[in-house]
């Protein structure tokens, strides 16, 4: 893994070195993704999938399985997950699990229908 010291400007933004967007293909306007790690705390960039990416907003009730019984209806239809966060909206009542992944957009009708026979609240999509 290449590592290079670069400095935050008065903006908070930070230079991508030419070296390391050449490796990627990254290009002016293109998309990437930034990850927070709070427990290490460290950033972490990535660079975008090239299609079919979708964010899924999942409210749900907060019973202890239901992420469990929703990550499954996901690892069933084999939806490829990027990133996932979950927390609690009002604890033992609701939460929410907000998941990016790449899915087919003919799949998404069908798999919000499990997610809601699973213990779904409400379901949203959109590309990302």
């Amino acid at each position: 893994m290449k590592t290079e010291k670069v400095v935050l400007d008065p903006k908070g933004r930070v230079l991508i070195p030419s070296s390391f967007r050449d490796s990627l293909s990254l290009r002016a306007g293109d998309s990437i993704f930034l990850a927070l790690d709070e427990e290490s705390g460290s950033l972490v960039l990535s660079a975008k999938p090239a299609e079919n990416v979708f964010l899924f907003d999942i409210e749900m009730s907060d019973a202890p399985g239901t992420l469990a019984n929703l990550a499954q209806v996901m690892a069933k239809r084999k939806v490829d997950l990027i990133t996932t966060e979950s927390h609690s909206l009002v604890r033992t009542k609701n939460a929410v699990w907000r998941v990016m992944c790449k899915i087919e957009k003919k799949n998404i009708p069908d798999l919000s229908k499990e997610l809601k026979k699973n213990g779904a609240l409400r379901v949203s999509c959109r590309k990302v």
